[in-house]
């Protein structure tokens, strides 16, 4: 198989190995550099891996020994990625794979073609996202049509491309990256909100409709990170988490397989607490200049 003929060492071994400082695994920990993960999932496939959380997950997996498929649409930005982790971590540590999730019929087909090339994948994660376009309402076909067919239809093509065949080996781990903002409606927002909503159902249902197959769901729900999809953002970021401190407290949780990461967890309580108040008052606290942001 070329390139891709990965060395196989028998299945999905995922286990955090932690410091001595204990069970520090999430958030506090991480921030506190106490953590240390050793994941050895054999295989992992990692959309939007050029930049931001998907780069960070991508070179972190790759040091930790798992083999990695870095997808992105931008092929220099990858490319340069790939270099960087096999320089640090072993020649053939990761691969480049140019890929637009923007087209669903491709990815599923370039997903389901890398899980046979590298013998199974065990770890697939539809990371790729993308907010609405500055300068356009939220609530136009320009800012929803991309954003729905992206952080939802992408997603959603990621995620099953392989799921037949992980199911018939009753092994593997599918994680997707939604929002806090998915926990319920904010203004101007429409056009990351709804996919994100979207595709946390979409996890909650498989991972429902995969018990007893042996393979997990992981919906991943994260608040303001410090990634190029906030650099034109014009309103508050709270608690805003550098990319390396979000993988770090991912990581740390993941290998036990949860139903769900929420992150940071004080502003994913505000948030559950806020969309859980009544519609009324919830419409009455969006008119304070804290929400204000004319629909763009």
């Amino acid at each position: 198989m070329g390139g891709w003929d990965f060395a196989r060492r028998g299945g999905l071994d995922a286990r955090p190995r932690r410091s001595r400082q204990g069970r520090g695994a999430g958030l506090a920990g991480a921030r506190r550099g106490a953590v240390v993960y050793r994941m050895t999932y054999r295989t992992a496939l990692i959309t939007g891996a050029s930049s931001g959380i998907g780069r960070g997950l991508a070179r972190a997996l790759a040091e930790s020994g798992t083999q990695v498929i870095a997808c992105a649409r931008r092929g220099g930005e990858l490319e340069a990625l790939i270099a960087e982790i096999n320089a640090q971590s072993g020649w053939g540590r990761a691969r480049a794979l140019v890929l637009d999730v923007a087209d669903s019929e491709a990815t599923r087909a370039a997903v389901k073609q890398a899980d046979a090339d590298v013998g199974g994948l065990d770890l697939v994660v539809a990371n790729a996202g993308v907010g609405a376009p500055p300068g356009v309402p939220t609530w136009s076909w320009e800012a929803l049509g991309a954003a729905c067919q992206i952080n939802f239809v992408g997603a959603a093509a990621t995620l099953t491309a392989a799921l037949p065949q992980m199911v018939a080996r009753r092994r593997g781990h599918l994680v997707g990256m939604s929002s806090l903002a998915s926990f319920g409606a904010l203004p101007g927002a429409s056009a990351y909100c709804a996919p994100k909503a979207g595709l946390s159902m979409l996890l909650d249902c498989l991972r429902l409709d995969l018990r007893n197959t042996g393979v997990a769901v992981t919906a991943i729900h994260v608040g303001f990170v410090r990634t190029p999809m906030l650099d034109h953002a014009q309103h508050a970021l709270p608690q805003l988490l550098p990319v390396d401190v979000a993988v770090a407290a991912m990581l740390a949780r993941l290998p036990a397989r949860p139903a769900e990461i929420n992150l940071p967890q004080p502003l994913a309580l505000g948030t559950r607490l806020f969309a859980g108040l009544p519609r009324g008052l919830r419409d009455l606290l969006f008119r304070l200049p804290l929400f204000r942001r004319d629909g763009i």
